[in-house]
């Protein structure tokens, strides 16, 4: 079974999610970069965000090399911008389709909120959605132990998730098998 983590970050925190997610289950890895990155701060910064998630944007980013298409599970993963994902992904799903494929989301932001979560569902309709998993920014953790605790929960959820796929891909090579 081929995976594949693919993330977008702005502040590390959904990295170190999506590092600790293809660690664990040995998946392929690709981070989604923008080719004009926002370069404010403060109050500039979130209004150019809130502007961007607003107005349903799509910032251009550079090509890469895997096709998502061409994996039977993928873990996407986003920071939260005002209750919803990263503009990047109205880029990237305007471009290519995922349609009929197991999907793991994850997101990471200031508050335990999941609204984002929920516009991404929607973001990926086609898709099979096999769970979602928001940490509250993992890396910001008051000591490096509760910042394992909280990408061992990712690491426990993307595994959950890769046996579930698994077993879901058996089952439909079965049908296939039994239909011939």
């Amino acid at each position: 079974m081929k995976k594949l983590v693919l993330y977008y970050t702005y502040e590390g925190n959904t990295q170190a999610v999506a590092e600790a997610i293809a660690q664990t289950i040995d998946a392929d890895i690709v981070k989604l970069v923008r080719v004009t990155e926002t370069r404010t701060y403060g109050w500039r910064k979130k209004f150019s965000a809130y502007r961007e998630v607003k107005r349903n944007k799509k910032p251009e980013i550079f090509p890469f090399k895997s096709d998502p298409r061409d994996y039977d599970i993928i873990f996407i993963g986003t920071p939260v911008w005002f209750d919803s994902y990263n503009p990047v992904y109205n880029t990237l799903f305007g471009a290519i389709k995922i349609y009929d494929r197991k999907v793991g989301l994850f997101s990471t932001g200031e508050n335990p909120e999941t609204k984002a979560l929920e516009k991404f569902k929607k973001l990926l309709a086609d898709s099979i959605i096999l769970g979602e998993l928001h940490l509250v920014e993992p890396i910001w953790c008051d000591t490096d132990e509760e910042t394992e605790i909280e990408l061992d929960k990712a690491r426990k959820w993307a595994t959950e998730l890769t046996a579930k796929a698994e077993k879901m891909l058996e089952e439909e090579e079965l049908t296939r098998r039994k239909a011939r």
